[in-house]
């Protein structure tokens, strides 16, 4: 066998996705609104449970509620529903205490896009 160690440069394009990954690299929530049912989903799908591909960006205001947790060896993540969406996502959780369940998204530590949320100061369950 020949061992023989190959690298290929190359950049991935957010695409249709860019209004997504922009807000995300800020900190923002941007969902698509089907223009058909109205259903808004976050992060965003191509096409809409109802079947239509038509949508429009729209703002939402980053905030979440954590409805599942886990932990592992690389952090804590959760199963989240955003405020304004109708689907839920899968988040990593950073400075959560166990008692705590709404958060909001926060901008990544690098520029790679990621869905992080942390903790919000207003609102936790007892």
């Amino acid at each position: 066998m020949i061992s023989y160690e190959l690298a290929l440069p190359y950049s991935l394009e957010p695409g249709w996705l860019a209004p997504y990954v922009e807000a995300l690299q800020k900190g923002r929530a941007m969902g698509r609104s089907c223009s058909k049912c109205g259903s808004v989903s976050f992060p965003p799908q191509r096409r809409c449970q109802c079947g239509s591909g038509e949508a429009q960006w729209v703002r939402l205001s980053g905030k979440a509620s954590v409805l599942l947790r886990t932990h592992g060896s690389d952090g804590t993540f959760g199963l989240v529903q955003f405020e304004g969406a109708t689907n839920k996502a899968v988040t990593r959780l950073e400075g959560f205490a166990s008692e705590i369940t709404d958060g909001h998204l926060i901008a990544p530590p690098s520029d790679v896009p990621a869905l992080i949320l942390a903790p919000s100061k207003s609102r936790s369950t007892p």
